[in-house]
């Protein structure tokens, strides 16, 4: 049956095999007390195990291999490191290894050791076709543990998401306004339309359209010029084209602007409501209404923002229009309830978490899981299909933590690094 090495050090991790009366393969009896610090960086796997060998009790590193053969095959015995190696654990004992100083290492073997049924789920879950590798057990696993589960890697996704907001604090020198700006201007390209929506902003300093704020023809004129969008048009019988032409005209001569290629922006397969012509006039209404973004995502009350949100709409003209000069029939302008989640979730929240993390200040991390947990969840094809196998999101944080699990452990086939993976193999192991 195939297994690779990581399975066997999960098997030494969890103890997944039979303790009672261990010996190693020279006839020393093995007690465990401790398996050790799994090592993911270079050295022995596990580092500070604690083992009663004989009559001595030692305090040093664990190396495993799925055949001791491996010792050589890897140069461990070449290699000064692996002389604080006090067990060589392996699946099949095919050879006896020296250490660099040509001193013996004791060896466990596995082989005739595990409990049964670990290695039939591993085959299982690894040759498994099917949407994620535990669809057909994960109902199985008891509900709280899940739960554990999906805590600990909600975590985990707010310090991945963060990561991009702490590198734009960075990158803008420990400006929060603009590196809030930036972000939330990409939260508007809706992942469609993510990479112009930033690029703009990039281009676009948050400081000039504070100074134009309270002129909201020149707020505009700066997001759509800017945008690239006004270049192509002819002014024709359109007023409201040509004055934004004619201001930011005026206004990207005076600050030396750049508009971004519109080769960026997509439109093909949208709806109307999500064409990057209303997004923008959307976000120039957020940018002219709000004295601080930052202030309001992360120093102001949760609601007040998200009534901020609740009153975004475009300009009069984009209630008849969804691109310039194309009049239609009369329609919303305002952000709908699901892009103000989204909104709230992709950018208020991880705003709140990388705050938190920079000025280590635990408030801010739980204002962040908190808000998650006050919001609905997210409502896609993710969500649905763990819903259909048993696992229901109730909040956005549920829903967020399993759109972590997803990608970063199900299409990964992380298995063994999973909390629900884990309780399906003591499922099937008997102690």
């Amino acid at each position: 049956m195939p297994f690779n090495e990581n399975f066997l050090q999960f098997v030494w991790k969890y103890k997944l095999f039979f303790r009672p009366e261990m010996h190693t393969q020279d006839g020393s009896k093995l007690q465990v007390l401790s398996v050790g610090r799994h090592n993911r960086d270079a050295g022995p796997d596990f580092e500070e195990a604690r083992l009663r060998i004989g009559e001595e009790t030692w305090c040093g590193h664990v190396e495993i291999h799925k055949r001791a053969s491996e010792w050589y095959a890897h140069k461990h015995h070449l290699d000064k490191a692996y002389n604080t190696v006090v067990l060589h654990v392996v699946y099949e004992d095919d050879r006896i290894v020296h250490r660099e100083d040509g001193t013996k290492v004791d060896t466990l073997e596995l082989k005739n050791l595990l409990m049964p049924g670990v290695l039939e789920q591993y085959q299982l879950l690894s040759e498994s076709k099917s949407w994620i590798a535990c669809a057909a057990q994960i109902g199985t696993v008891d509900s709280f543990k899940v739960k554990q589960w999906l805590s600990r890697i909600l975590i985990e996704r707010l310090q991945a998401k963060s990561r991009y907001v702490l590198q734009l604090v960075d990158e803008y020198q420990g400006d929060w306004n603009q590196a809030a700006y930036v972000a939330l201007a990409r939260n508007f390209g809706f992942k469609v339309n993510a990479a112009p929506f930033e690029q703009l902003a990039k281009s676009l300093p948050y400081a000039l359209l504070q100074k134009h704020r309270h002129r909201f023809l020149s707020v505009e004129s700066l997001v759509f010029g800017q945008s690239g969008l006004l270049a192509g048009e002819k002014d024709g019988d359109d007023a409201y084209l040509a004055s934004l032409r004619t201001e930011y005209q005026f206004l990207s001569k005076q600050h030396k602007l750049q508009a971004i290629d519109t080769a960026s922006w997509k439109f093909m397969r949208m709806r109307p409501a999500n064409f990057p012509t209303l997004r923008l006039a959307q976000f120039a209404h957020l940018c002219a209404s709000v004295p601080s973004l930052f202030s309001a995502m992360v120093d102001g009350a949760p609601e007040h923002f998200i009534e901020s949100l609740a009153q975004v709409e475009g300009s009069s003209y984009w209630k008849q229009h969804y691109v310039f000069s194309k009049e239609g029939k009369e329609h919303s302008t305002r952000l709908g309830q699901n892009a103000v989640n989204n909104i709230l979730i992709n950018t208020v929240v991880i705003l709140l978490f990388a705050y938190g993390r920079y000025v280590d200040k635990e408030s801010y991390l739980c204002s962040a899981v908190s808000l998650l947990e006050k919001l609905v969840a997210e409502d896609n094809h993710v969500i649905r299909q763990f819903e259909a196998l048993g696992v229901k999101a109730a909040e956005a944080a549920d829903s967020q933590a399993l759109l972590q699990l997803k990608s970063s452990y199900c299409e990964q086939r992380r298995c063994l690094e999973c909390g629900i993976g884990l309780e399906l193999f003591k499922f099937n192991k008997t102690l």
